[in-house]
Parts: C-alpha cells; sequence; structure tokens
C-alpha cells in the first residue's frame, strides 16, 4: 500500500486537475473526456497515436491518469468508437464548405488523406508533422496549404491548416493577404 503521503498527492493533484478543467471533473480520476484549453492534457501528445490532443478531442482518461483519443479517427483507447460518418455526405460537406469559404485565387489545398507524406508515422524520437503555426499535428482529413516555394519539387514539406470545419483558420491568420511573399522555411522570396 503506498504511504499516506503518496495518496494525499495524488487526491490534491486530482483536486487541482478537476479545478482547472471543470468541464471535465468528472473525468479526472479515470472515464471519458472532452479536450477543452483548459485541459492538462491539452497540446501533449498520445501515447499510443504520438498525435496532439486539440480542442474537443474525445478522450479516455485511465485510472493512473494516462490520457488516450477515443475517437473512430484515432482508437487509441483500444475501444471500438461508431463511425458515423459517411463517405457521400462527407464529399458533399466539404465541397459545400470549399464552395462557401473558397482559398484565396492561386492557392492550393491539400486535404490530408491516409498515405500522404505529411501523416507518415514519426521515426525513433522524432515526432508527427505538424502545423507550423498552431503546432497542432497533421490528422488524416485536416486540409492544410503546403509552402508553394517549390510545387514541382516541394523541399520543405512545411503546411499550415486552411480547415475551418476543424476549426483550424491558421493560415488565414498568418497570412490574411492569401499568399505568401516568402518560402515558409528558408525566408527566400517567391516567384509572383
Amino acid at each position: 500500500m503506498p504511504p499516506k503521503a503518496d495518496l494525499l498527492r495524488a487526491e490534491f493533484e486530482q483536486g487541482v486537475a478537476a479545478a482547472r478543467d471543470p468541464a471535465n471533473r468528472a473525468a479526472v480520476s479515470g472515464g471519458l473526456a472532452v479536450t477543452t484549453r483548459d485541459s492538462l492534457w491539452f497540446y501533449r501528445h498520445c501515447p499510443i497515436c504520438a498525435h496532439s490532443f486539440r480542442d474537443g478531442d474525445q478522450v479516455r482518461i485511465a485510472a493512473d491518469g494516462e490520457v488516450r483519443h477515443h475517437s473512430a479517427l484515432l482508437p487509441c483507447s483500444g475501444e471500438t468508437v461508431a463511425d458515423t460518418a459517411r463517405p457521400a455526405e462527407l464529399a458533399a460537406f466539404f465541397a459545400g464548405l470549399d464552395a462557401t469559404w473558397p482559398p484565396p485565387a492561386g492557392l492550393t489545398l491539400h486535404r490530408l488523406e491516409t498515405g500522404h507524406p505529411l501523416l507518415a508515422e514519426p521515426q525513433g524520437r522524432l515526432t508527427r508533422h505538424a502545423c507550423a503555426v498552431c503546432g497542432h499535428t497533421l490528422r488524416p482529413h485536416d486540409q492544410v496549404v503546403v509552402c508553394p516555394c517549390r510545387p514541382e519539387q516541394p523541399m520543405c514539406r512545411i503546411a499550415i491548416h486552411r480547415d475551418p470545419m476543424h476549426g483550424l483558420n491558421c493560415w488565414d491568420a498568418w497570412c490574411p493577404e492569401g499568399r505568401p511573399h516568402h518560402c515558409l522555411a528558408t525566408s527566400r522570396p517567391l516567384q509572383p
């Protein structure tokens, strides 16, 4: 049995976590939760998939405090989560979204699908590719702008979210005029 001081420390830390993230107060000692900007795990990386925890991510908190994603896209909790998305409806939704909020003229958007190099698993101690503005990892179905410095032979592979569906409007915040004037990695001027 752990010493009394260890038990008191664990209870104190759970209390602090519950006070800091009131939306997930009931799940602090284990259970389902939804990531908020107040969550202790917000921006940290899942130990299973290595993706960052974003605002709105469903998670499972283990009794020992370990947090894992709990969704159909990221089933890191090991539990089956029903995928309610239908491919035809998703395609129609994305088409409508793109029509309502089109990218600036001449800007190429990439919807990241399985197999895209920016979704590659991290190697060794490296981390996953992440948005150059918000720092969240790039996931399947994210919409991004890849640095346009050399579209025929991408060199830097830096990406920035332009994904209103996921609430990631990083590109519009970083480059409100639409097109960058320099490479995102090297700061070299781009050809007009």
